[in-house]
């Protein structure tokens, strides 16, 4: 009598022959029917060839089903390698997508889902319980139905008895065409065993990487429990410039990864780094920002062998820091950080020294008055205002440092949440002027004024002496020449006589320049700024559940034959040995 030893209440296959369980047994038998099948029926001409090619299918078979990489099953292993071969080698999508929005669900049962084994499993259960129906209504008909295993196993021969001559002829004919009905199925046999090998590749390829379904139902395999709670903590966000300073705190021994994405598409690597944190340290990074959109992400290994990450960018990473300019002054934010219940940050201001003014200004006055509107230079003298920085219900009032830095600290609830800033600068300057001088223009009309006045001509001394030659004829015809000399003076006088004349004024204007003190004004300007950053929960450490109980070693307990026929009559089947 055989003794068969039952494993009760273990997860574990059945190894009926050697460490080969029933299941690969039957896949063995198949591939070897099908080894035979191509020695016997390929057309590749040579029986060498044949029975190598025979060897090759059976021990590639016979690999697939009993051979293991890491106690992983080799179809398995094939249909990994193919996902990663295909599949993309990095995430595609925004670094924001891998943090986790709530707890992942819970595993689902081995028995859920849609597989071709759980298909094909589930069928087989409903044949045997509508044959175990029909079997229980005949037995009520008729009668209980006997278990005949020589049905499936061969009649056996009975021992002492003799079958007739006749009997044995019809038996041997029998058998000859169940044997030729058995090589007639042998191609239907040869597409059951593919579809057998080829089923374990079905599921691993037409599940998503994000399912669970990337692994087997092989019973060597239990993924850890999951264990809800958060394992990192951003304490601290500070952005300088092109430089973040992030300060992380761990709730549980874990191993962190670092990585900082930034370029032109912010998918190029710009740092890496690693570390391994006690639960409750903390540690702080100095990252480099590099683009339009740089992201940090932060994954993480705890003890337990779950991996998760935290990703800011986006809303939740204040880059590139705003900066605007206005006529009087320009502000960028310089510094702006995040810690536990407060946003601090930084703004400097550059104001200018000159600008220009529009005056409605008076360039002419008195007889024609002219006004235009021009556009002035005045010196600044002095710019003062106020810095106000509100997000939600919270809001802060600093003054204005001008030309300096203005510092503002704003609370904020504590929690996880992106904070949105508005930040306006309400500036007023006072201006001074300089004015162009006035012309002041006086209209004369046209006159005539009688003036009298004592003309006054002195006359000089003078004296001459005059000499004449003159010819004087005679009576007898003849002239004679007589000179004669005399000599004048006259002593200098003065001549006065009183000039009456009129003086005529024709119409006219003058003009006067005059010079004007400088023009003071002042001005108010309002400047405002946008940007968010993210905000993370307060610290909590986590709590790890307590460890399962190992449980006892699986036993197997030998069964005795009388036991087996116990157990056969509770099933209503028939002991036969």
């Amino acid at each position: 009598m055989r003794e068969h030893e039952v494993p009760t209440h273990v997860q574990a296959e059945d190894r009926v022959l050697l460490w080969f369980t029933f299941p690969q047994i039957v896949a063995m038998t198949a591939v070897c029917a099908l080894a035979y099948g191509v020695y016997r029926y390929a057309p590749l001409g040579a029986s060498e060839v044949r029975i190598a090619a025979a060897v090759l299918f059976g021990l590639a078979g016979l690999a697939v089903i009993a051979g293991r990489v890491g106690g992983r099953r080799l179809p398995l292993v094939a249909a990994d390698l193919l996902r990663f071969g295909l599949g993309a080698r990095r995430y595609a999508g925004p670094p924001a997508q891998l943090v986790r929005s709530e707890p992942p669900a819970p595993a689902q049962p081995a028995s859920s889902g849609s597989r071709p084994r759980r298909l094909m499993a589930r069928r087989m259960r409903r044949v045997v319980r509508r044959r175990s129906r029909r079997r229980k209504e005949g037995e009520r008909r008729n009668g209980r139905m006997p278990f005949r295993p020589h049905r499936l196993f061969g009649k056996r021969r009975r021992q002492g008895v003799e079958e007739p001559a006749e009997a044995q002829r019809a038996a041997t004919e029998a058998r000859g065409k169940r044997r030729l009905g058995r090589w007639r199925v042998l191609p239907a046999v040869a597409v059951l065993a593919v579809a057998f090998a080829a089923t374990p590749l079905l599921p691993a390829l037409a599940q998503d990487p994000g399912e669970e379904g990337w692994f087997s139902e092989e019973i060597e395999f239990q993924p850890p429990p999951v264990v809800p709670g958060r394992r990192l903590f951003v304490e601290g966000l500070t952005v300088r410039s092109e430089q973040a300073a992030v300060t992380l705190r761990a709730a549980t021994d874990l191993d962190l990864t670092v990585r900082v994405y930034g370029g032109p598409d912010g998918r190029a690597l710009r740092f890496f780094g690693t570390a391994a944190l006690e639960q409750g340290a903390r540690t702080e990074y100095d990252l480099p920002l590099h683009g339009p959109s740089p992201s940090l992400v932060f994954s993480w290994e705890d003890e337990l062998g779950q991996a998760g990450a935290v990703s800011l960018g986006g809303e939740r990473l204040p880059y590139p820091l705003p900066a605007v300019t206005g006529e009087l002054c320009a502000l960028r934010v310089v510094s702006l950080g995040w810690s536990a219940g407060a946003i601090e940050g930084a703004i400097t201001s550059e104001c200018v020294s000159t600008t220009e003014e529009v005056v409605a200004l008076q360039t002419v006055a008195g007889h024609a008055d002219v006004t235009m509107t021009a556009l002035l230079e005045g010196g600044v003298l002095a710019v003062t205002g106020t810095v106000m920085v509100a997000s939600g219900a919270s809001e802060t009032t600093v003054a204005l440092v001008a030309g300096g830095e203005t510092r503002f600290r704003l609370p904020v609830a504590a929690g996880e949440a992106v904070h949105a800033l508005a930040i306006e600068a309400d500036l007023e300057a006072s201006l001074r002027i300089a004015l162009p001088p006035l012309v002041e223009l006086t209209h004369h009309p046209r006159r005539v004024e009688q003036l009298t006045e004592t003309a006054e001509v002195g006359i000089p001394a003078f004296g001459d002496t005059v000499t004449e030659t003159f010819t004087v004829p005679a009576e007898d015809g003849t002239f004679t020449e007589h000179t004669v000399t005399a000599d004048c003076y006259s002593p200098a006088s003065t001549v006065r006589q009183d000039v009456v004349f009129s003086v005529v004024h024709e119409e006219r204007v003058e003009a006067e320049v005059m010079a004007r003190l400088p023009l003071a004004r002042s001005r108010a300007e309002s400047l405002a700024l946008a940007l968010s950053v993210g905000a993370d929960d307060p610290y909590a450490a986590l709590v790890l559940p307590e460890p399962e109980p190992e449980p006892d070693p699986p036993t197997q307990t030998p069964v005795t034959g009388d036991e087996l026929s116990d157990w056969f009559e509770q099933l209503g089947w028939e002991w036969v040995w």
